[in-house]
């Protein structure tokens, strides 16, 4: 049984199978009823293993006619296997569009259906094929710079810059490196047809890391050229990040299918100012949170009367990198302004949402703004939602996507109270009604856990300590690399279970999530209330250090309203 007047259903091919590809929209989908069908795992790949895209498109040949409310495709996975795969030259060009060719042919089958879909546009720098290869990453990144600026600025001392820093670099990589970004590129300009054929309704060309300027600018402006001249911009988005947008998409749908445009409330501190641009992005904080509003289907809030659905709290970009922290007079003036911004933004809330996107410092939380959020929640399950990972996009569009999701997932609560009401409803129904909403509930939570335990807890406390200790351990000779995989994720489970088990205890053990019941008719009220943490399980799930994957088992109670604790 569903809490919507029929199933829907979303064909989703993910970038790839890290957690905030695959698992995190599927979360999000639980959390609002949708149902959410994916490839077979094993077809999507893993790091440097590429995924099968011909089995994926025989995968959607089989399911696109199926009653199928919208089909959202990461076009890298289905042209050269996923992210990973994109920067290598594993993929000729003309099988990239021949793969591609699956585009039109889901068009024939569902013709009425909404087609989705995204493209990454190359990062600066990147090289997979070999590890000698990347010894020569930063001389990469840094021709790509110098190009850019050769380019723009026609500047003779700029140029020869660049052939000094081009003759340092091995040909083969060079050669290499630039063959790839030609083939993205030319396969790239070509989606844009297939907006004006109308075999794709939605695109997003979404930038991965960068700078202000370099290579991708040239691309990015060609791209922009190529949309207007096809009269396409208004179904053609430019963003930056890769691993929010599959998160993005899918809430654009929702809140298209659902008619819904909520209104968010950017209150921001002050940081570097909203003019600043994050690390490894080309756009300012301010134009990125603008282009992933615009990408979701949101609004934002201008009008200093108007009553908005959520207040977004920022933590803008910190004036200084996350090592000043070790000064103690930076860290009580950070500590500070961090108890001031909460502060504010709890006052700022007037009883609507909260959400909130931590992008002080990339990859990973402000752990001094993480405390004092901490100390003035009291009750985690009472966010929106939280982000604080890798890239300032990355937070910003999972926290856009989950906060205003989540918010219809409240209104769900609100149908259910209603239902019962009005009207005259079985016990099954009723039964059956309640576990789709612990069931949206749980997804919630799983989610908002997933985004704190691994941005704060492990990215901004963990992971140091681990790389301390196996730079300690390899100089003393204690540390196998033979194993090293093995024992770095032993080191994480000991200190993250504990660390997750501790905030569990004091964040949400007890906690209300959502009351049940309406006081119209003297219906008695109930709450939906977090029970014990059963189990923890955690990976590295790329055998690397970057990310971690968690699973959460825990229970949930009904108990009277008045004992449980408010949101």
């Amino acid at each position: 049984m569903t809490l919507r007047h029929r199933l829907h259903r979303v064909l989703y091919v993910p970038l790839d199978d890290r957690p905030y590809n695959l698992k995190a929209p599927r979360l999000l989908a639980q959390m609002v009823d949708y149902e959410m069908v994916v490839p077979p795992t094993e077809t999507l790949g893993r790091f440097r293993t590429p995924g099968q895209p011909d089995e994926i498109a025989n995968w959607l040949r089989a399911h696109a006619g199926s009653n199928i409310d919208c089909v959202l495709l990461s076009l890298d996975m289905l042209a050269y296997g996923g992210l990973w795969a994109s920067r290598s030259s594993g993929t000729r060009t003309q099988l990239a569009h021949e793969r591609l060719a699956i585009l039109k042919e889901l068009r024939e089958i569902s013709p009425e259906t909404p087609i989705y879909a995204y493209s990454i546009l190359m990062r600066l720098g990147s090289i997979t094929t070999s590890d000698s290869a990347a010894q020569h990453l930063e001389s990469l990144v840094h021709y790509s710079v110098l190009a850019g600026e050769a380019e723009d600025s026609g500047d003779p001392e700029i140029a020869k810059q660049l052939s000094a820093l081009e003759r340092q670099i091995p040909p083969a990589v060079l050669g290499e490196y630039m063959a790839v970004r030609r083939r993205n590129h030319e396969v790239n300009l070509a989606l844009a047809q297939q907006v004006a054929d109308e075999t794709l309704d939605f695109l997003v060309y979404s930038q991965d890391t960068a700078s202000p300027q370099g290579l991708h600018r040239t691309e990015q402006g060609e791209l922009e050229a190529a949309c207007e001249a096809l009269r396409v911009g208004d179904r053609v988005q430019f963003q930056t990040g890769a691993d929010q947008i599959g998160m993005c998409m899918f809430a654009r749908f929702v809140h298209a299918h659902m008619g819904k445009a909520p209104c968010v409330r950017v209150f921001m501190s002050p940081g570097a100012g909203d003019q600043a641009i994050p690390p490894a992005e080309d756009r300012t904080v301010t134009e990125s949170l603008r282009r992933h509003l615009a990408l979701i289907g949101a609004r934002e809030a201008t009008d200093a009367d108007e009553q908005p659905d959520m207040l977004l709290a920022v933590n803008a970009p910190a004036p200084h990198d996350r090592s000043a922290l070790h000064d103690p007079d930076t860290a009580r003036a950070h500590r500070e302004q961090a108890r001031q911004f909460v502060g504010e933004a709890m006052d700022a809330r007037k009883g609507r949402g909260l959400a909130v996107c931590d992008i002080a410092f990339p990859n990973g939380a402000d752990d001094i703004f993480v405390q004092e959020l901490i100390s003035a929640t009291t009750n985690l399950a009472a966010l929106l939602t939280y982000a604080g990972w890798n890239s300032a996009s990355n937070s910003i569009g999972s926290a856009l996507a989950h906060g205003t999701l989540r918010l219809i997932s409240l209104q769900d609560k609100g149908a259910f109270d209603l239902v019962r009401l009005v009207g005259d409803m079985s016990p099954m129904r009723y039964l059956s009604l309640l576990d789709s909403l612990i069931a949206s509930e749980k997804a919630h939570i799983r989610f908002l856990m997933q985004r704190t335990a691994d941005d704060w807890l492990y990215q901004a406390r963990v992971r140091p300590r681990i790389l301390d200790h196996i730079c300690n351990g390899l100089r003393s000779g204690l540390f196998d690399l033979a194993s090293g995989y093995r024992q770095a994720e032993a080191l994480m489970r000991d200190e993250l279970t504990q660390a997750v088990t501790d905030l569990w205890i004091d964040q949400l053990l007890g906690r209300q999530c959502v009351s049940i019941g309406s006081d119209l008719a003297g219906d008695e009220q109930t709450a939906l209330v977090l029970a014990d943490l059963e189990e923890t399980r955690l990976s590295l799930p790329w055998r690397r250090l970057f990310e971690i994957d968690m699973e959460l088992e825990f229970g949930v109670q009904l108990v009277a309203a008045g004992d449980a604790e408010d949101e």
